[in-house]
């Protein structure tokens, strides 16, 4: 398992590359910073988790979080998992509509 400094620079390093221009249009740094609260969350919430299962299921969703931030669709990993496949879809989902919103919020500020 990862630890949190590493996910997130993981993130950092895939936001910030050159490669990924339409991340330039990511939304506000308070979304950014609402995703990798929640980021953090589910990983102290694997931390505490009292099974392993419990905690792979936190890490899918953490991983569906960060996948939505970089822009990224890693469903297939989890094809022979279900449970974990439900996880990961629930964060990559929920950190896209975050993600959508903020840049709906952003678009009406400049309006």
């Amino acid at each position: 398992m990862t630890t949190l400094p590493g996910l997130l620079n993981q993130v950092d390093a895939a936001t910030s590359h050159p490669s990924r221009p339409s991340l330039n249009t990511t939304p506000t740094s308070e979304v950014n910073d609402g995703l990798i609260a929640r980021i953090g969350w589910c990983h102290r919430q694997a931390i505490e988790a009292l099974t392993t299962l419990e905690a792979e299921e936190w890490y899918a969703e953490q991983n569906g979080l960060i996948d939505a931030l970089i822009e990224r669709d890693g469903t297939h990993q989890y094809e022979d998992r279900p449970a974990l496949q439900e996880r990961y879809t629930r964060g990559l989902e929920d950190g896209s509509v975050l993600i959508q919103m903020a840049k709906k919020t952003l678009s009406c500020r400049h309006s």
